[in-house]
């Protein structure tokens, strides 16, 4: 599989994936606009073709993470890749399986607060890939731009609801822009790995 991914042209990579998310934002305004047939393209909603295409996206990053891992010399991070791999796996069953809005309407309790552990993992993981990145000399920037599209549209999720707990008038443009920036991010993310592991790739095979 590293043979597979190393292979991959990162531009084509990263344009293909631009369409599709370029394409499932205009659906998804569509389906603000018009309903039916678009429903399907829901952005807010789970369980549809955004979100699987969200859920592969942030697969195909652990997969990359587990592809890191193996071939990274560096001793010690092999072990901490995987669990950067986990995070992913997480974050993709989050976006098909509601997890987050399964525990805030249980617990009642902001989901926010609730994954604030998981925020702090995730913080130290991404310290420690930044460094990595830094040190391979590949795929830092793109990291840094994907993370900034991914704190915006936490930002964005953050301001969908008043003070109690109502929509606000502009929750369906705030919607799709958290949505389609927080895609943008992922793809950033998994392309920055991308731009790793081919180039640890070459010094291995030399």
């Amino acid at each position: 599989m590293v043979d597979l991914a190393v292979r991959l042209p990162v531009a084509s990579v990263a344009a293909a994936n631009g369409v599709v998310i370029g394409l499932l934002g205009v659906l998804g305004v569509l389906s603000v606009a018009v309903g039916s047939p678009f429903g399907i393209f829901d952005l807010n909603d789970e369980r549809n073709i955004p979100a699987l295409y969200s859920a592969v996206l942030w697969l195909s990053l652990a997969v990359l993470a587990l592809l890191l891992g193996r071939l990274d010399p560096a001793p010690g991070l092999s072990h901490l890749w995987p669990w950067l791999a986990v995070l992913f796996v997480f974050v993709s069953a989050d976006e098909l399986g509601e997890i987050h809005e399964r525990l805030e309407r249980i617990v009642g309790i902001d989901w926010q607060i609730l994954y604030s552990p998981i925020a702090l993992l995730a913080f130290v993981l991404w310290l420690f890939v930044a460094r990595r990145l830094r040190q391979i000399g590949a795929g830092f920037g793109l990291l840094l731009v994907g993370t900034v599209c991914g704190v915006a549209s936490q930002v964005a999720e953050a301001v969908e609801y008043g003070s109690g707990d109502e929509r606000v008038a502009a929750f369906d443009e705030l919607v799709v822009f958290e949505e389609l920036v927080e895609m943008a991010g992922a793809l950033l993310i998994g392309l920055a790995l991308l731009k790793a592991l081919q180039a640890l790739y070459r010094p291995a095979r030399a």
